[in-house]
């Protein structure tokens, strides 16, 4: 049994030319090949969204520009998702120094992080037997989620010592505890949002207020977790330059309460998540809610289209509208008024 011998970036191109009929040829290509990486590049392209809807190229050309349209697109989506990270966590923690009185995590654990108190059985009446199992799961489910998040909090402080982090050799070699904001600067965008949502109604609600949501749109107060958890898949992607144009980075299904919450604040409709450009409507409504000048996001705005165009000049009509569908014009612009607005 013989095995394929690895191949040189001329035989790549050659396989290219050969198995799946893409024009390559030339020193430029193939420096473009050889930079982009074939397996980081071809591999990672050569489909939209998933590895059945496989992308027929008949010019490396077209590769190349929605790989560069990739790059661009990170360019322009870090800065405003690292800002939003930073203010969201320093809107949270204003919440709970007030409320709690403390930065002391112990305390805020008793006083802020008990959600799971609503969620309690004792004094409620049930019609069935089987309605009050399932809300006794539930109960003890939602217990769990908070004994999970305090273990969290202690594994990423041990973690982060090991590691010699300046927060938490501070502190805890100076026999302190670690204080909630320096817990917020070591936490994953992931651990802070499941933060967010072992924290009781009244201090969500305060959040969201803060945020500026329509509190018609979060009567349950879950929006700001949700706006976290949508935003955590996106910034994890950018971090590790993985893909992020056709949003395959999406761990889990956006939650249709944000989806109707971004529908009723934008006046855009059928936001489904299905393309990036719903990706650019939840930046700007977040930094939007965040008090972020129109200039800055019109400029962010300008600086997507302006990418998307040049990447819509580059390819077939046929792998264009694989990215984006037939509704990115009403989005655009829909994105322009609600700026404006």
């Amino acid at each position: 049994m013989t095995r394929n011998r690895p191949k040189t970036t001329n035989g790549l191109m050659k396989y290219l030319r050969e198995r799946k009929h893409i024009l390559i040829k030339g020193s430029n290509q193939k420096k473009q090949l050889l930079n982009m990486g074939y397996y980081h590049a071809y591999k990672g392209y050569r489909y939209i969204n998933s590895p059945q809807n496989q992308v027929t190229y008949h010019d490396f050309k077209e590769l190349y520009a929605v790989y560069q349209f990739d790059i661009e697109l990170k360019t322009i989506f870090y800065p405003k998702v690292m800002f939003i990270e930073t203010a969201l966590k320093n809107h949270v923690l204003d919440i709970v120094l007030k409320l709690a009185g403390t930065g002391d995590f112990s305390i805020i654990y008793t006083k802020i992080l008990d959600n799971y108190r609503d969620f309690s059985t004792s004094g409620r009446r049930y019609r069935t037997g089987r309605e009050r199992t399932r809300a006794e799961r539930e109960f003890k489910n939602q217990i769990k989620r908070r004994l999970n998040l305090r273990n969290t909090i202690y594994k990423t402080q041990t973690r982060e010592y090991i590691q010699n982090n300046r927060i938490a050799c501070h502190f805890l070699e100076n026999g302190q505890n670690i204080p909630i904001w320096g817990i917020f600067e070591l936490l994953t965008l992931g651990d802070f949002g499941y933060f967010v949502s072992c924290m009781n109604q009244n201090s969500r609600t305060k959040i969201s207020e803060a945020l500026k949501i329509r509190q018609n749109d979060d009567t349950s107060a879950s929006l700001p977790q949700q706006l976290i958890f949508a935003i955590k898949d996106l910034r994890n992607a950018i971090a590790h330059n993985d893909v992020v144009f056709d949003n395959r980075f999406q761990s889990n299904r956006i939650n249709n309460h944000l989806k109707h919450a971004l529908e009723n604040d934008t006046n855009i409709v059928d936001i489904q998540f299905d393309t990036v450009i719903d990706y650019v409507i939840l930046i700007v409504y977040v930094a939007k809610h965040l008090s972020i000048s129109k200039i800055e996001l019109k400029n962010f705005v300008s600086d997507f289209e302006n990418s998307v165009n040049k990447l819509k000049s580059s390819i077939s009509n046929e792998i264009f509208s694989k990215i984006f569908h037939n509704d990115y014009n009403r989005k655009i612009n829909g994105i322009k008024n609600y700026i404006e607005n």
